[in-house]
Parts: C-alpha cells; structure tokens; sequence
C-alpha cells in the first residue's frame, strides 16, 4: 500500500472531512478523494459512507485506521533510529506540562535542549495534573512535567524540582489572616478561591491541611477556578484567599497588590515530576529530553 494514501485516508479519518484533510495535508480534495478511492479499489470494499457533507467510516474504515496508528508509529521509530546512527536527533516531541510547569519550567527547559538539538520539533500541551498524566498513559503525549507523581504502575515518576506554596490575598485580608483565633479558625473563616480537582496545587493543599487536622471541606469556598493565573487575577481583585506556587504569585507580590498572608501552622511544599510510559518505545530526543529534565533536581 501506499503510505501516501494511507495518510491521506487517516487524516479523513480523523477530521470526518474530505475538504479539511486536503487543507491540513495541503493537497486539493480530489487529490485526497483519488487516493482513498484507491484505497477502496486496492482492498475492494468501502472505507467511508459518504452522506452529504457528513463523512463516516464502515467497520473496514476503523479496522484499517487501527494498523494506520501502528504503520505510522513503526515509521517514525524507523526514522528516528536511523538517524540515532547518523547521531542525528530529531522528530517530533510531545511535552505536556500542568499550569505552573507549562509557564514557568518548560519553557526555559525547551529553549536549553533546542539550542543542542535543533532538528527536534516539539509541541507543548497544557492541562492539569490528572489531564497530563491521562494523555501520558493513553499515548497522546510523550512526557509530562506536573506537580504530582503518577500513580498507574505503568508510568514512572520522577522527582526534579522542588516547589514552594504560599497563601496570598489582597492586602485587606491581612488583619483577618492574622487575628488572635488560633490559625485554623481563622483559615475556615476566609472566602477562599480554590483551584479545580485534579491540580496539583490543591492536592499539595488537600495533605497540607490534613497534615495539620484539617479537611478541604471546611474552607469556604466562594470560587472555583481553572489555572493559576485566573486565580491571581481573582485574588487581586479581592474575592478571597488562595494558595499558589511561589513561582507563579512574584509578580504579583513584587508589585504589593497580593500580599502572603502568616500561617504558621501549615508548611506546603511540594516537587514537580517528570512522568513518562515505562512500556513505550523510547525515541532518541525523549531519552534526551528527560536526561535534561534530571538536570534539573
């Protein structure tokens, strides 16, 4: 078979249209329906039910897709192994990285690794925690770098930076946060903006608070966010309390309009992790990738 044609039938596939994957693959339409329709004479069935401008595969379509996923994933570990002999390393690499490492870990990490290896492409996915680690075990992306370790025995974590929490607030919060209760109460008192489950910063959060007797569940909480920056926005604004990587809220502390708000009794530090696939071939620019990580710790 055709590789060309094969790619053309997985990107229709993919896309359920004929006119897009010609745009992606840079190809006209009739192009892209000349080399399925080939396909469909090659294997003498149908690969596509054509209804309209709906495109949709037969039961051949999804078997064929399924060895297009293994055909094109043996291509690229044939590529990339030839050129390891040529000591070229190149190919595409998937990075996923949750908030805090996506904005202020990788980057400098990418720019460190692509002055070495330039011929590698690499494309950054963010998510949280659970998101990056989900996309790590299914395939989707070839490394992760999150704020906690992975907990399915086919992954491996390791630990390369270490990361400081700290509970801010705008600066009429202070007096309250700093009352003569005891700590705890005066925690449960605060409103709070609180990150969505699955990040890394609440669980640190969660078992810093059970740590010191205390449950998520008696915080009050008056607003649920999705990335750190929308929680500094938040909390600079005056809606409540939170906690944020000592990375992340700088800026925002430099300038004084969030302050870090005295806890004495809740100690949150927590590591970042590379996690990747222990079963997975490895290609050349990933082993790399992540002895560039371990420089790190």
């Amino acid at each position: 078979m055709d590789v060309r044609r094969l790619q053309a039938f997985a990107k229709v596939y993919d896309l359920r249209s004929f006119s897009r994957a010609g745009e992606e693959m840079m190809l006209s339409q009739p192009t892209i329906s000349a080399h399925v329709m080939a396909l469909e004479e090659e294997l003498d069935t149908q690969l596509f039910d054509r209804l309209g401008r709906t495109v949709l595969p037969t039961q051949a379509g999804n078997v064929l897709y399924r060895y297009c996923v293994t055909i094109f994933s043996q291509l690229d570990h044939a590529k990339a192994d030839i050129l390891a002999l040529s000591k070229r390393v190149a190919g595409d690499l998937l990075i996923g990285g949750s908030t805090i490492p996506a904005q202020y870990i990788i980057p400098r990490l990418v720019a460190g690794f692509l002055e070495k290896y330039p011929e590698v492409r690499i494309e950054l996915l963010g998510g949280d925690t659970s998101e990056i680690i989900g996309q790590v075990l299914d395939g989707g992306i070839h490394v992760g770098i999150v704020g906690a370790p992975a907990l399915q025995t086919e992954l491996i974590s390791r630990s390369i930076l270490e990361d400081e929490l700290v509970l801010i607030g705008a600066p009429r919060f202070v007096a309250a946060a700093a009352g003569d209760q005891d700590w705890r109460a005066r925690l449960t008192a605060l409103p709070w903006v609180m990150r969505e489950s699955g990040s890394g910063t609440r669980l640190a959060l969660e078992q810093a608070l059970i740590r010191s007797g205390l449950d998520m569940r008696d915080l009050r909480t008056v607003l649920q966010v999705h990335s750190s920056v929308a929680v500094l926005q938040c909390v600079e604004a005056g809606l409540g309390v939170s906690v944020v990587s000592r990375m992340a809220a700088a800026t925002y502390l430099e300038r004084g309009t969030v302050v870090q708000l005295p806890v004495d009794g809740l100690a949150m530090r927590r590591e970042f992790y590379v996690v990747y696939h222990g079963r997975r071939y490895m290609f050349p620019a990933q082993r790399l990738f992540l002895a560039a990580c371990g420089e790190l710790s």
